[in-house]
This record gives structure tokens, C-alpha cells and sequence, in this order.
């Protein structure tokens, strides 16, 4: 008998043990202090420090290697480098030491980043609002069983607000963020203003051509209420940053971008005042901020490897809207032509995510419009519901579930092997000699 218990007791213990092990590995955390800094002199910097001592920090995003360029590090001990095997960037000591805590001298200026976010998006008056994904590195490695929380400290001089959505101070800002995305934090003179009708905080900088910036402001309202009447509403009052730099290296363009709750837009180049005075100029504006409007109320259910999902569904809610408001059919058939001829040609695939994506999103649209009236709009609405109930692991199977209940699963079957079929043309185009 004495023997039994002794064995229910070592029993005991080690079922605690196993239950205590799978605890902290689900549970277990070290944090990374972040501290953005900006002068009376307008110099940026960043600084880290890590709970304990790291041989290297490597960093979450990693769309190019420009920090190496674009970051000067404070000591000469310090360099940034670039992983052989993954591309990624990390930052390390020159002699290979172990260290607590790193500082940076940063260049505030807009760059256009493929596939993420820009760091920096400086306004006319001063001000900058920047990426915090951006800044995001992992103590040692990024595929540690830990999970990550980042402390951030934004100071800046006390002229100068420090705003984040619903959440404003002078000088500085202290939050905490987990290994997601990121936010847009934006540093400058601009301060917070009363609600107005639209339910949007808005940044807009001033240096925008005044009717550009009544377009905006104009356009806001009837998007809301159009995709209001097609997808769940916002659970969040959304803040709009709206920012123009120059270049001087002969680029021009806009750049957007969705973030949680914040939608981002950028204009670069020459001077605005001409620029919108091109042909279509306010229709590729409306069809910009309809694009961005759609990833707001898509509610972050994107995902990279199937890119095609969320940027040609934007892309065709962007048409669809420019149709609800009549605008020129000659400019709506150049964007579909254009589509056509690149999603045929191209072998960029990054282009085929916009191009081929805005093609079959109009192919489902056709299908469900068949039973419902407000097609694509209304898998969307099933599938930003569904994810929201219950978030899944197969986020691409649950699109296509949605779709073969809305259209029939011939059709499913049909469009997923066209897909496959155009993806695997691209690899073998990438491959050939």
C-alpha cells in the first residue's frame, strides 16, 4: 500500500511538472525596452535594452537591407548585418561580446519599402508619424519559443504632440506593444481637434493642395456609409494620416496602407499643385482611398503567401465604388485592361497579388451575385465575421469554404486550380535560364 502511494505521488509530481513545463512555454516572455528620441534639432534616434544579455537582436520586419545604410550606430562597436540563410537583419557587436543595450542615429526620410510599411512619413509642417513594426527586434532570434513585449517611449520636444489613436500627450508617450504589426505614431505640431462627423481623427498635412484636401475630407463620409451597408462596421474610431514628401531623385507616386485602425496615406515626388492637374487624377485618388478604405473594414484578415485574397478583393471594392458614383467608364476600363494585360505578362509576383487578384475577385463577385446581391461584399462580410468569432489556423481554406457555400464548389474547384495553375507559370518563369 505504501509502495501505491509513493507511485501516486511521483505520478502526481510529474504530471504538475509537465503541466508547469507546457505552462511556460506557452506563457514565457522577456521584454525589449524601445526608446525613439527626437531633438530640438530634429535628430532622431532609437535605443534598445534587453531584459539580459543578447550576442545578437534580430530584427521582425525585413523587407530590404536599407537599415545598414539608413541606421548609424552611436558606438563603432556596433554594426548592423544581414543573415546569410534568412536575409535577415540583426544587430551585433563588432567583436562578437555579449551586450544589454544598443543606440542608433536614424534618417527620418521617406523611403518606399516593398510589401511593408515606410519607416518615416514626414509632413510640410515639422512633423513625422513613423512605423513601430519597423523597429522591432527579437532578442538572439526571432524563432525563440518566447514571446515578445516591447516597451516603447517616444520623447520629443514639448512644441511637439505625440499622438496615437485616442491616446495624445505633449513631449511624450509611453505604451506597450506585442510582436504584431505595429502602430503609426505621429510626433509634430498637429493636436488633437474635436470629433466631427465622419468618426475619423485626422493628420493631414497642410502642404496638400487645398482641393485635394476637401476631396479627402469629402470622400470620407459616403465611404463610410457605403461600406457600412457591406461589411461588419469598425470596432474602433479610425485615425486617417494623410502626408506629402519630396524627392529629389525624379520618383513620384502615393503609397497607403492599413494599420489595426489606422489608414495611412503618402504622397511623394514634385509639387502637388501640378500633379493634379494630370488626367485621372481624381480618379486614381478615389480609387486609392477606396483601396485603403476596404483593407479598414477587411479588419486585418490578410495573409502574405496569399496576398492575392485581400488586395484584389480592395482592388475590386474600389472599382465597385468608383461605379456606385458614376465615375468616367473610359478610366474604369483602363484599370481592368491594365489588370488583364499585367496578371497575362507579368512575372512579378507582387503585381499578380493586385493584377491577377482584381480579376478573380471580379470572377466571384460575378458568381455570388448570381444568389446575393452584393457579391464579393457579402464573403467578406461572412468571412471577417466567422474569423472574428473564431480565429483559425487555415484563415485561406475558411475564404474558399465561405466561397463554395455562396457559389457552388465546380466553380471553387475551378478558380483554385486557375490560381494555382497562373503561381506555379510564375515559378517556372523565375526559374528559366
Amino acid at each position: 500500500m505504501h509502495k501505491k502511494l509513493v507511485l501516486l505521488g511521483l505520478l502526481a509530481c510529474a504530471i504538475g511538472i509537465w503541466f508547469a513545463a507546457a505552462w511556460l512555454k506557452e506563457n514565457a516572455s522577456t521584454e525589449v525596452q524601445i526608446r525613439m528620441t527626437k531633438t530640438t534639432q530634429d535628430e532622431w534616434f532609437v535605443s534598445y535594452i534587453f531584459a539580459d544579455s543578447v550576442t545578437q537582436a534580430t530584427f521582425v520586419r525585413n523587407p530590404d537591407h536599407s537599415r545598414i545604410e539608413r541606421w548609424q550606430p552611436i558606438d563603432n562597436d556596433y554594426y548592423i548585418g544581414v543573415d546569410a540563410e534568412s536575409g535577415h537583419e540583426f544587430i551585433a557587436r563588432i567583436d562578437g561580446r555579449a551586450f544589454n543595450s544598443v543606440a542608433f542615429q536614424l534618417e527620418p526620410t521617406y523611403v518606399t519599402l516593398r510589401k511593408d510599411y515606410a519607416p518615416f512619413s514626414p509632413f510640410s509642417d515639422g512633423g513625422v508619424s513613423w512605423y513601430s513594426g519597423r523597429f522591432k527586434v527579437c532578442p538572439q532570434s526571432c524563432s525563440s519559443a518566447l514571446r515578445f513585449d516591447y516597451a516603447f517611449t517616444m520623447e520629443a520636444p514639448l512644441s511637439d504632440f505625440v499622438r496615437l489613436p485616442e491616446h495624445s500627450e505633449r513631449g511624450q508617450l509611453v505604451w506597450r506593444e506585442s510582436a504584431s504589426d505595429g502602430q503609426v505614431i505621429y510626433v509634430g505640431p498637429q493636436q488633437p481637434g474635436p470629433a466631427v462627423e465622419h468618426g475619423f481623427e485626422t493628420i493631414i498635412d497642410p502642404i496638400l493642395p487645398v482641393s485635394l484636401k476637401r476631396r479627402l475630407l469629402s470622400d470620407v463620409p459616403p465611404l463610410t456609409q457605403y461600406f457600412n451597408q457591406r461589411m461588419p462596421h469598425l470596432a474602433e474610431r479610425p485615425m486617417l494620416l494623410a502626408s506629402f514628401s519630396s524627392t529629389d531623385n525624379g520618383r513620384y507616386g502615393y503609397q497607403g496602407g492599413v494599420i489595426g485602425n489606422q489608414m495611412v496615406l503618402h504622397w511623394y515626388g514634385h509639387s502637388m499643385a501640378e500633379r493634379i492637374t494630370a488626367p485621372y487624377f481624381v480618379e486614381d485618388t478615389i480609387w486609392f482611398v477606396a483601396h485603403e478604405f476596404a483593407h479598414l473594414y477587411q479588419a486585418g484578415q490578410f495573409s502574405n503567401d496569399s496576398a492575392w485574397i485581400h488586395e484584389g478583393a480592395a482592388e475590386y471594392m474600389a472599382l465597385e465604388y468608383l461605379r456606385s458614383i458614376g465615375a468616367n467608364s473610359v478610366y474604369l476600363n483602363h484599370r481592368m485592361k491594365k489588370a488583364s494585360e499585367q496578371c497575362l505578362a507579368s512575372n512579378d509576383k507582387f503585381e499578380l497579388h493586385y493584377a491577377c487578384g482584381l480579376l478573380w475577385a471580379a470572377e466571384i463577385d460575378q458568381q455570388i451575385k448570381r444568389e446575393y446581391p452584393h457579391g464579393l461584399f457579402f464573403l467578406w462580410y461572412m468571412y471577417v465575421q466567422a474569423l472574428d468569432e473564431q480565429p483559425r489556423s487555415d484563415p485561406v481554406d475558411l475564404y474558399f469554404e465561405l466561397m463554395a457555400q455562396l457559389t457552388n464548389q465546380e466553380f471553387t474547384q475551378q478558380l483554385q486550380g486557375q490560381i494555382a495553375q497562373r503561381f506555379a507559370r510564375l515559378e517556372s518563369q523565375q526559374v528559366a535560364p
